[in-house]
């Protein structure tokens, strides 16, 4: 049993999980988005995150093969962003476990041009009902940079701030202003 503990007797194969909405499709991460996701995910959007920049395809590949892995150990779920009418990629978002039945962490990544449409908003809606439907959890949280306006402008409507003025460095060096937004995890 992973990270992420499901309330069925019979656990839902992560990999096969797809959540819609009337803007977006969310649909595990696969290799087919590859190169999209190496043309977006640049020093520009990736300086306010905890993930490293790319700096060659393989990186890519690494990350979505381990992600691919995680999802089938039940550790977490990694969803690419679709939009529905036109199947056009727009970022990733993730739920990762933390604490087996108590805390998983939402993440999301969106290429530059979805920031402005509340992409981010509506995807972290729709992983977070379904983490509310599916998991035991008793805290779900969503940290963000406080110099990342467009992740913040998707965690305030959640609601207060859990750990203000945290410090972290990413893995790419940057000094991170943490703050930490709690999710009613209650079903």
């Amino acid at each position: 049993m992973g990270l992420l503990q499901q309330k069925n007797t019979q656990p839902v194969n992560l990999e096969s999980v797809v959540l819609n909405s009337e803007r977006l499709m969310l649909t595990p991460v696969s290799r087919t988005f590859a190169e999209k996701i190496f043309k977006e995910f640049t020093t520009d959007t990736a300086h306010d995150m905890m993930p490293k920049f790319a700096g060659h395809i393989n990186d890519i590949c690494i990350f979505i093969d381990t992600s691919i892995e995680k999802m089938r150990t039940g550790d977490q779920l990694v969803l690419a962003i679709l939009d529905t009418e036109t199947v056009q990629f727009s970022g990733i978002c993730a739920i990762y476990g933390k604490e087996q039945g108590i805390t998983a962490e939402l993440g999301i990544w969106l290429e530059k041009n979805a920031q402005v449409k509340k992409t981010g908003h509506e995807a972290i809606a729709l992983l977070t009902q379904w983490a509310k439907d599916n998991l035991v959890l008793s805290r779900l949280i969503y940290p963000v940079d406080k110099n990342n306006i467009p992740s913040r402008k998707s965690a305030e409507p959640l609601g207060d701030i859990m750990a203000p003025g945290h410090q972290q460095e990413s893995v790419s060096g940057n000094r991170l202003a943490e703050r930490v937004y709690p999710v009613d995890a209650d079903a």
